[in-house]
């Protein structure tokens, strides 16, 4: 066949073959190459789907029109992972004890709440009740602590801050992730720092849960039925026991706090964290004592 006598159908039939075809090769490689490529690179693309409604008012003989554009937008889970550092960076502190032979740096620990008394949730290990605490935020600043809560059966002890006006900003509580959303091989980042803020990235590996029953509950026909509900005791994860310090927190990537590492959830091992809701029952305990 000449290709100099071809036809103007001709070549246009030619040219949608070769697009067809070059399309399936790009499609191959593509598929191939990500085939080959390590976890890391291919692990947590999340996809944001916004929706704008618009709505018509109809007249009086029409029925309402409503249109839905859909934008997709790609997120990476790497700018992910630097907004959530972001949103804790200045929540995270370091708590230290005053004693005769000067201060002794203790460990990690977060602001968990705002609520007319500024305070901070660290393991219960590290503290003792009589002791004096100094705080230093993350802008650089000493405030002095006071003991609020330690409680024999909880892993850890809430440590009342002291603010003065010279002080300045008071940072933000942290927001408190749902553990009903968490699921195996969800990723996961912890942060502390003895001297500066560190971070670490994993994902979660398990999830230790125990059966628990609850007060009964009344039915239809009168008689009460007692409900057991798995409760979950503790988050492990693939961190290295290296990056985790005592008092650290784990955040997900949406910037949520869901553990905090403590003394009960090292002795199921270095990578594991107690979940962070213990932290909230303990405010409640504290406000009851207002």
């Amino acid at each position: 066949m000449d290709i100099e006598r071809l036809t103007k159908a001709q070549i246009v039939l030619l040219t949608l073959l070769v697009s067809f075809v070059t399309s399936i090769a790009t499609g191959i490689v593509t598929v191939t190459l990500l085939d080959q490529a390590p976890p890391v690179i291919t692990q947590t693309i999340n996809r944001v789907v916004e929706k704008t409604v618009e709505r018509v008012v109809p007249g009086e003989n029409q029925a309402a029109t409503v249109i839905t554009n859909e934008k997709t937008i790609v997120v990476n889970e790497e700018d992910l992972i630097t907004d959530a550092i972001k949103k804790n960076t200045d929540k995270i502190v370091r708590i230290y004890r005053d004693t005769s032979e000067g201060r002794v740096y203790l460990g990690a620990g977060v602001i968990v709440s705002k609520d007319g008394v500024v305070t901070a949730a660290t393991d219960a290990s590290l503290v003792r009740g009589g002791d004096t605490f100094r705080v230093v935020l993350s802008n650089g600043k000493d405030i002095p602590g006071t003991l609020a809560v330690l409680s024999d059966d909880k892993p850890t002890a809430l440590v009342r801050l002291t603010f003065t006006e010279v002080d300045g900003v008071v940072p933000g509580s942290i927001k408190y992730g749902d553990l009903n959303t968490l699921k195996l091989g969800q990723s996961v980042i912890t942060l502390s720092g003895t001297e500066r803020l560190s971070v670490a990235a994993g994902i979660i590996s398990g999830l230790d849960e125990k059966e628990t029953k609850v007060a009964p509950l009344g039915n239809a026909s009168g008689t009460t039925t007692p409900a057991t509900v798995s409760v979950l005791e503790a988050i492990e994860t693939t961190i290295g026991a290296p990056h985790i310090e005592k008092g650290g927190i784990l955040i997900n990537l949406f910037g949520d706090v869901v553990g905090i590492s403590t003394v009960e959830s090292r002795i199921r091992g270095q990578s594991y964290f107690t979940p962070i809701q213990v932290v909230q029952s303990q405010i409640v305990e504290l406000a009851a004592r207002k």
